[in-house]
């Protein structure tokens, strides 16, 4: 999964995706107040694909 910058830099992407996935917590979080349920759940499901894309870069480059 880890190639080119994600190889020389693994901690910098992921603190990136760590902090874009909060964001997008936020986000979802201010538009279901708003009652925009379909954006929160597109915001919802960036934010998981976040999660699972520093994940799998810790997993390849930390162990």
């Amino acid at each position: 999964m880890a190639t080119g910058f994600d190889r020389r830099h693994p901690r910098g992407v992921i603190l990136t995706r760590v902090l874009v996935t909060a964001w997008l917590l936020a986000l979802t979080g201010i538009l279901l107040a708003y009652g925009y349920w379909g954006w929160a759940l597109v915001t919802l499901a960036g934010a998981v694909a976040n999660s699972v894309l520093a994940y799998r870069v810790y997993r390849a480059t930390m162990r």
